[in-house]
């Protein structure tokens, strides 16, 4: 249903229930989503699920821009879950109404989870006994080994560096080829298309070229058991603590250790992309494969598609820094961020802070910083572009003002040698450090900065991202990835639409 259409429609429902009283008092208490809803165009979702459906038997299957229409609803209400949502509908007119179905006709359980099965299928075909439809495998239980699938994961284990860089290799040379037509690229689109586009158009938003966007992972508790059922016969033999196989409800949760609480959660791990501007956290882009994948490379899949989706869909969006925490501390960021000339704002490591210590004979600390002779942290002295490379000083030589004039003035107590190590220097001992020795331990943005110390800040907007979802309360709604990362999608853009009707509000008011 069109935007014209969808507002026709619930003016006219709504006007059979204005006399009823408690209609009214429903409709004062969320006043706020009636505006948020009629303010959501969703024309640009008709061409992106349009697909999903039989061209042909267009009357036998719900609309599919009201069945997404509701959903956000559902999310910007924070319902848990679907069948508390099918309840809510058919009990209030007003949610019923809102939805864009009529009060006595509202969508059933099944009718929802038809729809997200659509959605992970991707362009509908036509059924076969020889095709067998994606969706299949989510459904009933899985037989898997998950002490088993961590051990060979741990046997074939290589150093987070190399898969990163493997990955970001294959990025690289797969730069030019388009996104895959699979149920992510419908999601990222419709995120872009509803999301961002619109915000962009409100001008909350710029396209500029001076963007700093931030990644951040986190985990998605599944709604299925960690414990499994037993798939063996052991237990009838008196042994309890098998390592056979069980079955589980979810195909790829995982245990997951959660920095933050410092325990684990049986789950899927998801990572956002996100950028700040106008005082608001805005989510571009977020993913979850399933199982327990680690930033490394969540943020390397996440950026390629962001910039694809982008291009493909017409944005013309840049980003000049990207700000990560020490998990994204590998040389394959920075030769991916800075071949897509996007300047990386990490962190060493802890194991990188133990591994590199010295370069042509220069020593170096745990932050990446030369030391002097005298083994104090050196004066960082700015970039010097002539010879692509950062400039340290010595510590106790420091410009100054007397008299009206600049002058750099040595200042003896604070060496620990006592003595000027190159006299009648204003600056020396001085040491370039190239970009092309090193680019993960001398990035192009020096972590002595001030520059690199205020964008390391923004970090922190992925991370609040994260936090506003756990007030959504998704954790154990969904059993499967697919399912999670769909409403992951859908909060997304209820975030989008309740910022731009915050700002609509404020300018009117």
């Amino acid at each position: 249903m069109l935007q014209d259409e969808y507002i026709k429609k619930i003016q006219k429902l709504s006007a059979n229930y204005y006399q009823d009283n408690a209609f009214q008092t429903y409709l004062q208490t969320h006043k706020e989503i009636c505006a948020i809803m009629e303010n959501l165009n969703l024309d640009p979702a008709a061409g992106t699920l349009k697909p999903l459906y039989c061209p042909v038997k267009h009357g036998d299957f719900r609309d599919p821009v009201n069945m997404l229409r509701s959903l956000i609803l559902m999310a910007l209400l924070k319902i848990k879950g679907i069948t508390q949502w099918v309840r809510d509908t058919r009990t209030h007119a007003l949610l019923a109404i809102l939805t864009g179905f009529s009060p006595d006709d509202t969508p059933g359980i099944g009718t929802y989870y038809d729809f997200l099965k659509r959605v992970y299928n991707g362009t509908y075909q036509r059924p076969c006994k020889h095709i067998n439809k994606k969706s299949d495998a989510l459904a009933g239980l899985h037989k898997r080994n998950i002490k088993k699938e961590s051990e060979d994961k741990k046997n074939s284990f290589s150093p987070y560096n190399t898969q990163s860089k493997k990955l970001a290799e294959k990025l690289l040379a797969e730069a030019d080829s388009p996104r895959p037509c699979d149920y992510l690229k419908i999601l990222d689109d419709l995120l872009l298309q509803l999301g961002l586009i619109p915000t962009i158009k409100q001008g909350m938003l710029s396209e500029t070229e001076q963007i700093t966007i931030s990644g951040d992972g986190s985990i998605l508790v599944t709604n299925a058991s960690g414990a499994g059922k037993p798939a063996c016969s052991c237990r009838e033999e008196g042994n309890y603590k098998c390592e056979c196989p069980r079955y589980y409800c979810s195909p790829t949760a995982k245990w997951c250790y959660n920095h933050h609480t410092g325990s684990f959660e049986f789950g899927d791990r998801y990572y956002h992309i996100v950028v700040t501007q106008n005082g608001h956290d805005f989510p571009l882009h977020v993913s979850m494969p399933g199982g327990n994948e680690s930033d490394y490379t969540l943020s390397l899949n996440a950026v390629d598609r962001l910039l694809k989706g982008l291009k493909e869909n017409g944005i013309n969006m840049s980003f000049k820094y990207f700000a990560g925490d020490g998990h994204h501390d590998s040389q394959a960021h920075y030769t991916y961020l800075m071949e897509k000339h996007i300047v990386p704002v990490i962190p060493l490591s802890e194991n990188t802070k133990k591994t590199f210590t010295h370069l042509e004979n220069v020593t170096i600390d745990d932050e990446g910083t030369p030391l002097c002779p005298g083994g104090l942290k050196m004066r960082y002295h700015g970039f010097n572009k002539k010879k692509q490379a950062h400039t340290y000083c010595c510590p106790v030589k420091r410009d100054t003002h007397r008299d009206g004039k600049s002058l750099y003035v040595t200042h003896i107590d604070e060496c620990p040698r006592k003595a000027d190590c190159r006299p009648g220097t204003k600056m020396a001992p001085v040491i370039y450090l190239k970009l092309d020795s090193d680019p993960r331990l001398f990035p192009p943005l020096s972590r002595d900065s001030k520059k690199f110390k205020e964008l390391y800040k923004e970090r922190s907007a992925s991370e609040r991202v994260n936090s506003v979802i756990d007030s959504y309360d998704l954790d154990r709604a969904c059993k499967n990835a697919v399912y999670g990362l769909i409403r992951l999608t859908i909060i997304d853009i209820a975030i989008h639409a309740r910022i731009r009707y915050a700002e609509l509000f404020n300018d009117s008011s």
